[in-house]
């Protein structure tokens, strides 16, 4: 990226998040603006950038083509979101009926919390069931017709479809790592099922989803980006989640509870290095991030890696796996996972170890269980 595409990108993107001006010194070319909509993509914000681009003088907006075509991109994010809003209730309802209690981590609960929800680009329904009704669940949903025995089972979740729908259903929110280190959130999400009194009503739709307390969603959300850095790689679309939600529930959790779970699980770190990022690139004001201290040099470090592996990884290399065999497939999907482990383990090394041995038993698992099937 030049130095233009990358001030233009970095300010659409904050003016987009916050809803505030963009400040950019000149005018782009159409080759520049094809690449500030590439990077867009490539993290998915082309929603938010969107957003930040229509903030711009009339003289500074790329041509007429440009933004008709950026528009319909956008118009694509806001049918899959009225299409999964609808989905999100109908199931969560069908499980209701049943008498098993649910909570919706991550995805749609995370897109309300922007000033566009329907600009903030989704990908599946995470649906947490617990493990007393997981088997349950897992029978019904096959009954339902959303899932077969050739869908992919790990041992978080299962995966399933349902109009064109992915939807993983927890069992577990994590594979935590280090067990006697992260045994704890297992524990407080099981609580959440069962007290949790937070809900929030999807943008297209009228009847309300149940969704984890403020206090368990504001650390959730940077565990799940975090394991995912350690482990596949993270995009800036996560980032800019946390950073919203953080803004939205200020004042809505207890900051002394915060910090004893972070160290209890082995969090401040890290929490503190990302943290950076949030404010230092994406505008957070620090009064907004709890137990906030400058971690400068080793957050930057950080954000050449996310730029680098693009959203969860799918610009790093061609070893990411779309086809082939089961077999195959996961040996591409192991050397894909495995190669970004050195430049990680500099920043992170025991939490990098422990990612991959419990990476390394996870796709163990998933063998075997493939193969005990036949």
């Amino acid at each position: 990226m030049t130095n233009t595409v990358e001030q233009t990108f970095w300010e659409l993107l904050k003016a987009g998040l916050w809803e505030r001006q963009p400040v950019i010194d000149a005018k782009l070319s159409n080759t520049e603006w094809a690449e500030v909509i590439k990077h867009a993509k490539q993290q998915t914000l082309i929603g938010l950038l969107f957003d930040g681009m229509l903030r711009l003088p009339v003289e500074q907006q790329p041509n007429e083509v440009t933004r008709m075509k950026w528009f319909w991109n956008v118009n694509k994010i806001e049918q899959s979101h009225r299409k999964m809003n609808h989905v999100l209730v109908e199931l969560t309802e069908k499980l209701q009926e049943q008498n098993i209690p649910s909570l919706l981590l991550k995805g749609q609960s995370y897109a309300v919390m922007y000033p566009q929800p329907l600009h903030r680009q989704c990908g599946d329904i995470d649906l947490f069931v617990g493990t007393k009704n997981y088997e349950k669940t897992c029978k019904l949903v096959r009954e339902w017709g959303m899932s077969d025995s050739g869908n992919e089972e790990s041992p978080i979740h299962l995966q399933s479809s349902w109009q064109g729908i992915t939807i993983e259903l927890h069992r577990k929110v994590s594979n935590v790592p280090r067990l006697s280190k992260h045994f704890p959130l297992l524990g407080w999400c099981e609580s959440e099922l069962d007290m949790s009194d937070t809900f929030f009503v999807p943008s297209t739709e009228e009847k309300s989803v149940r969704i984890p307390s403020p206090s368990f969603t504001v650390l959730y959300v940077f565990f799940h980006l975090y394991q995912h850095f350690l482990i596949t790689g993270v995009g800036l679309r996560q980032l800019c989640d946390w950073a919203r939600i953080l803004h939205v529930y200020r004042g809505m959790y207890d900051y002394n509870e915060l910090e004893k779970r972070l160290s209890t699980l082995g969090l401040l770190h890290p929490w503190r290095v990302f943290g950076t990022l949030l404010v230092n690139q994406l505008g957070l004001p620090i009064d907004y991030f709890p137990l906030y201290q400058s971690e400068e040099k080793k957050a930057k470090k950080v954000l050449s890696l996310i730029k680098h592996d693009g959203n969860f990884g799918h610009t790093r290399g061609q070893l990411k796996p779309h086809s082939g065999s089961f077999v195959w497939k996961k040996i591409k999907r192991f050397f894909f996972n495995t190669s970004r482990y050195p430049s990680v383990f500099m920043f992170f090394p025991k939490d990098t170890i422990f990612g991959y041995v419990s990476f390394i038993k996870d796709r163990g698992s998933i063998f075997l269980d493939h193969f005990n099937k036949k």
